[in-house]
Parts: structure tokens; sequence; C-alpha cells
């Protein structure tokens, strides 16, 4: 009889847990945490029919929030369905999912079951604004959702990405329409999201851009001469850009001339998404300067004694320095620091600087010198230093097994605490919410061998490293 009542009870407990399943309704959306880990979501049993991609019938629809930080950064999902079924992501301006709140450009089809999401180049973020996804799927199973924010580096000419004889991998997702640069030079009517790179021309003879392993989406997919890639190919300097050529493409590989040009010319390349399509791919140039070092990384963090920047190259070339550049508007630039390269490495190398007093607003970039003088530039990163949460975090800088964090005037908010050594290399991870006001957490670095370390603190809109020393 027992057995009876216990049998009885979960059957009749199953429907409820399936009704109130989260994402199963845009009142109950999952939340997207935007760190840049990648995280797998059990697709709900909810169904739905297409609002805007090509397709028939219902499928699977679940639904997910995220909000933008303080600073309304542009923001940018890495999404991956089941068994490479088709995907359809509806953007929700809000929390309610009406048609009144439903943006249609901000939307996007995902045929191949893969692609990235941000939202389109007109739509305007508020900050600490929560938003809605609806994304349907093909089948049933699990989705795969990376999350981050992001404000394009290349979205310039004077910021404009450096490219070499080495292939670098890119996206236009979270571009906006270039300033500066002609619609026509691009073989378009308009701009939409683009991204801007330059490169140095070697020696007087042919040269091209080769463009692979290119994918685009966008919400026109159904017409495929809608979905696609505009190509500019510019010489000269940002102040007066002369066009070389343009190209129109669909997805895949491109080889694009730029005719015969001088040695020592500098070529801009303006990459531009068809009707807003999303696209990523790799880029290089043919008859380029070699790069004196090709970059895996470059970034900077704030920190209380100073900015501290970190970059990794993966290769150098008679690498004989790097320069440290600073500007405060991004256009003038001077050096502050010389540091050596490795001359000719096969081989990853860290290397780092702390700005030790820097104005409130700081843009770097790198500059790399040759042996023989050629001079390559990486992206411009920025750094501010005013804080808008007034937040207060104090520990001891020597720790054995316990690092003990105080936290004061930080807002309620889901904190993640990263440790990294001196390579760069993540050794401890550790999420936790904050009640705001005086909270004290407690990390365990029992395991974490002896050296010196970064404290890396992430919230919603606030982003700080400290140093310590684990002894």
């Amino acid at each position: 009889m027992k057995r009876n009542c216990i049998f009885i009870c979960v059957i009749l407990l199953v429907p409820f847990l399936s009704f109130s399943q989260t994402g199963s309704s845009c009142a109950s959306p999952i939340p997207i945490t935007m760190d840049s880990i990648s995280r797998s979501y059990t697709i709900s049993a909810s169904t739905g029919s297409n609002l805007l991609c090509t397709g028939s019938g219902t499928s699977p629809v679940t639904y997910f929030s995220l909000v933008a930080n303080s600073s309304a950064q542009n923001m940018i999902l890495k999404i991956t369905g089941p068994n490479t079924g088709r995907v359809e992501v509806a953007f929700y301006n809000g929390t309610s999912c009406t048609n009144g709140n439903f943006e249609t450009a901000s939307s996007i089809c995902f045929y191949d079951g893969t692609g990235l999401w941000a939202p389109s180049e007109n739509f305007v973020i508020t900050p600490n604004q929560t938003y809605t996804l609806r994304i349907k799927t093909a089948t049933t199973g699990t989705l795969t959702i990376l999350g981050y924010y992001y404000t394009p580096p290349n979205n310039s000419c004077a910021a404009a990405m450096p490219i070499g004889t080495i292939l670098s991998f890119d996206n236009n997702a979270a571009h906006k329409p270039a300033a500066g640069i002609s619609p026509a030079g691009v073989c378009a009517v308009s701009l939409t999201n683009t991204a801007l790179y330059t490169y140095t021309v070697e020696y007087t003879g042919p040269t091209s851009i080769s463009l692979e392993n290119l994918v685009c989406d966008n919400n026109y997919q159904a017409d495929l001469l809608n979905l696609g890639f505009q190509v500019g190919i510019f010489k000269g300097s940002c102040a007066s850009l002369t066009n070389v050529t343009c190209y129109i493409g669909i997805p895949g590989t491109a080889q694009i001339s730029a005719g015969t040009q001088p040695a020592g010319t500098q070529m801009y390349v303006a990459i531009n998404g068809i009707l807003s399509s999303n696209c990523e791919y790799a880029i290089r140039a043919i008859n380029a300067v070699v790069l004196a070092a090709d970059l895996k990384y470059f970034t900077a963090l704030r920190a209380p004694h100073g900015n501290i920047l970190k970059w990794m190259s993966l290769k150098e070339y008679d690498n004989a320095f790097f320069e440290v550049e600073r500007s405060t508007d991004a256009v003038n630039f001077s050096t502050i620091t010389t540091i050596a390269g490795q001359g000719n490495s096969i081989t990853e190398k860290n290397y780092e600087y702390i700005d030790p007093a820097p104005p409130s607003k700081s843009f770097y970039r790198l500059k790399m010198t040759t042996g023989d003088g050629n001079k390559s530039y990486s992206k411009v990163i920025r750094v501010e230093r005013q804080s808008k949460t007034n937040s207060n975090v104090t520990f001891n800088n020597i720790v054995t097994d316990q690092l003990t964090l105080q936290i004061n005037n930080l807002k309620k908010d889901n904190l993640i605490i990263k440790i990294v050594d001196q390579s760069g290399r993540e050794v401890y991870r550790q999420n936790t919410g904050i009640n705001g006001g005086y909270d004290l957490i407690n990390v365990n670095t029992s395991t974490i061998a002896k050296g010196l370390y970064y404290l890396i603190l992430t919230g919603t809109d606030y982003k700080e490293a400290f140093r310590f020393l684990k002894s």
C-alpha cells in the first residue's frame, strides 16, 4: 500500500515539474552569463512556430535572458544547436515577449545550426537592461551558448587591425557602420557592420586578400542573394583613402586581388555584412610585410597599482622589440616603454608591462619592430580607471591556504573570482553571489603552487585585478 501511494504521488508530481521548467516560457527564461564560458542548456519541452526564418510546423522553443552591462557594450552569443539542425533566434527588447517588443532586425537564422548572434547595428542597448531571447531548435537535446560583452577594436580606419601573411581569425558581428568608408568602395548601397584591417605591401608587385572558412548568417537566409559579405580594398591614409577594388561574395573562400602595388603601400580592407550578415572568417594578406610577431592576445586589466598589460606572441620573426604606446584619444600615441623581443621564435612567449601612472582613460597599442626597421601594430585596447561601483576590495596580498576577501560598497551581483598565474593560465575559478554592502568571501588557495598570481574579480559592470603572493 505504501509503495502504491509513493508511486501515485510521483506520477502526479511529474507534470507539475515539466510545466514549470525553466526556459519553457517568456516568464521563466534561463539567464545567460556573459563571461566567455561555453555552457550547455537542456532544450525545453515547450514548442512553437517560426517567427521569421524559413521553416514549417512546430518544434522546441526555449527562452533565455541576458543583461546589458552598465557601459552598454555590445553583446555577442556563439550559439550551437543539436545535430546541426536549424536554429531561429528571436530577440525581444525587454522581458515581455509581445509583438511590440519583438526586434526583427536583431533576430537571426542559423540554417546550419550554429553562428554568432548580436543586436543589429541600429539597436540601442540600454545600460543594465534585461533582454529576452526565444530560441527555436529543430529537435530536443542540448543548446550550447557562449556569451560575452564586446566593443569591436577595429570598427574604424584609425583602429584597423594589422594583418600579415599568417591567418588571423575574426568576425564582424558586433560592429557598426564604419565612418569615413565609402559604401560604393565596398560594393554596397549602405554600410551595416563593418570590420577594418590594414597591412603594408612588402615588395612591388601583385597583392591580394585571402578570406578563408567564411560563414555568414542573417535573418534573410531564405534568399541566398541576401546572405554574404562585401569587401572594399583601399590604399593611402585614413585621411585620404583611394578605393582599389570591391567584391561581393557568399560563404566559403575568396581571393580578392588588389592589383600591382608599390612596396611600402599602406593597404586597408573593409569587410561588411550584406543586410547585416554576421560573418566569421580567417583573413590574411598576400605580399604583405611579415608582422614582427603574431599575437594570440593583447589585453589590459585595471589594478590598484596601475594598468596591467599582457600579451602573448605565437611566433616572432626577426622581432627586435615591442614599444608599448599610450594615448588619451586613440589617435595620438606616444611610447611609454620598450621591451625586447625574441628575435626569431616559434614558441609561445608571454609579456607583461604595468603602467604605474595611467590617466583616467587610456588607449594602448603595441608597435613591433624587426631588425631591419619594419614596423607593425597591434589592435588598440582601452582602459578606464573610473569605477562606477565605488567598490572597495581588501585582502592580505600574501596568503597560504586561504585568501579572505572583504568587499564593501559593491552592489548585489554574481561575482566571478579567477586566479591566474604569470603566464595568464587560469588556476582557480569560483562563482559566488554577493549581497551588496559588506561581503566576506573565503577563497581556497591550498592547492595552488607557491608564486605570484593575479586575482581577477568580474561582475555585471565591474572588473578589477589584484596581485598576491602564495607562500
